[in-house]
């Protein structure tokens, strides 16, 4: 078995948001087999060991490496035909359609809104746990974990907790979600899927499940692939085999997976070599000379000293000795990146080296100058630039929530992460019309309790005259 510990450096490929951040506290028992529950992964958080389930089909085409945790694994209610056998059916028919879904590999579902807020749910109990318990978050694992359970793939999940986020706080912000509408187009939907599923005498699965893999183009089997087997072998047996080594080969690519920790990106400072740390004290330095040369060269004489546009605190005192408070006017903040091209002469570009040089310099060295200050770019600031690495497609869905959380354990801000109370939600026109009129109906009742009470009094004190 290979050694997992020496390769999670290497194929982890984490940005420089989580190296500096990441230490692996343990190591990986080796001794566990794979039909082990308990995780292997380094990371505290990592409590529940996730399973195989199917990889991106498409992935020897776009180049990228195999994903065990692309979509999770069949596993669903809809009887169907297999992707073997509907890979291998006949290419002519008499007929324009399929006889049934079960032929077509058609599974109707729909995700509704009792099912995504469980998801999203589960969403806040597990953040909310995972600080509590090891002070580390990490989105990436969450989302997986949540997949696994629901059945559904990571990017849907993101979606989904990204979507109640937003409802949360446009509802906190004064606006109102329909909720009225959502379960009507819920229950008309249901009904549709049913009567689908009656008239082909087929059972109805009544749960959401992704399209499953062989079906709307998404091919898990090669068709072109040809393999000649001598009949000494048994094909049964090698079938076996070669499923059971992919499964295995499938959980050490997830055992050994270092997930992405949430931090705060605009904290972290980016990768630079040593010439551009060099460059940047220089200029700093620099920088500091012309500072204090401005600032001793008032000499009294307005003609002979240097303009300078504003001091450091922010103060203009003018001839008459009168101090006006002003604010320094913001500068443009420059970026760029430092490329040593003599390195790159020397080396050639053709060559291996000069290749893996060219793409290293692509990514790292990225220097900011702002107010006359030169610093190493943050990861935030690498992100908003031409040469930005490539984007992570779950990171980018999960964003916003991803933020307010980190302000939420950061910056303390309150009310802008989980559920918003009922009591600062907005209300639809007719509660609140009939809020308004229960309070009038309220107000009319104590005045005539009032008129009825002084209507009394001034009977009382007729009759004391009475008397």
């Amino acid at each position: 078995m290979m050694n997992i510990t020496q390769k999670i450096a290497a194929k982890s490929k984490l940005s420089a948001s989580q190296i500096h951040l990441r230490t692996l506290s343990s190591k990986i028992n080796l001794k566990k087999t794979l039909s082990s529950d308990a995780p292997p992964n380094p990371q505290s958080f990592v409590k529940k060991r996730l399973k195989p389930g199917e990889s991106d089909p498409l992935n020897k085409i776009s180049g990228s490496k195999p994903n065990p945790l692309y979509r999770p694994g069949w596993k669903n209610k809809a009887q169907i035909i297999s992707a073997e056998d509907f890979a291998a059916r006949p290419k002519v028919s008499f007929e324009e359609q399929f006889d049934s879904m079960h032929d077509g590999m058609v599974v109707l579902s729909w995700l509704d809104e009792n099912q995504r807020q469980d998801v999203y749910q589960m969403y806040l109990a597990l953040m909310v746990e995972q600080e509590k318990e090891f002070k580390t978050t990490s989105h990436e694992y969450v989302m997986r974990v949540i997949g696994e359970k629901f059945n559904l793939t990571p990017i849907r999940v993101a979606a989904i907790v990204q979507n109640c986020h937003d409802e949360e706080q446009i509802a906190k912000e004064g606006g109102y979600v329909n909720e009225k509408m959502a379960k009507y187009v819920d229950a008309k939907v249901k009904e549709h899927i049913n009567n689908a599923y009656m008239a082909y005498g087929e059972v109805n699965p009544n749960e959401y499940v992704e399209t499953p893999v062989g079906a709307a183009d998404i091919s898990g089997v090669e068709s072109g692939d040809f393999v000649r087997v001598e009949d000494l072998y048994n094909v049964d047996e090698l079938t076996k085999q070669a499923v059971l080594r992919e499964q295995g080969e499938a959980q050490l690519l997830i055992d050994e997976k270092v997930y992405l920790e949430d931090v705060d990106d605009g904290k972290v400072v980016s990768k630079a070599n040593a010439e551009c740390m060099k460059l940047v004290e220089k200029a700093n330095e620099e920088f500091k000379e012309i500072k204090d040369t401005l600032s001793r060269s008032q000499t009294g004489n307005p003609s002979e000293d240097i303009e300078f546009a504003l001091p450091d605190n922010g103060a203009i005192e003018d001839e008459d000795g009168n101090t006006t408070e002003t604010t320094r006017r913001q500068r443009w903040k420059y970026v760029s990146q430092m490329i040593n091209v003599r390195q790159q002469k020397k080396i050639g570009k053709k060559s291996r080296r000069g290749a893996k040089l060219k793409y290293r310099q692509q990514k790292d060295n990225t220097l900011v100058e702002e107010d006359g200050e030169l610093k190493i770019a943050t990861v935030e600031e690498v992100a908003q630039t031409s040469w930005k690495p490539v984007r992570n497609e779950d990171e980018f869905t999960y964003k916003g929530v991803k933020a307010a959380w980190l302000d939420r354990q950061l910056k303390g801000e309150k009310m802008g992460w989980g559920r918003v109370p009922d009591s600062l939600k907005a209300k639809p026109e007719e509660e609140v019309v009939a809020d308004e009129g229960a309070d009038e109906a309220n107000e009319e009742a104590v005045e005539g309790d009032e008129d009825v009470v002084s209507q009394e009094t001034s009977e009382g004190e007729g009759d004391d005259e009475k008397k």
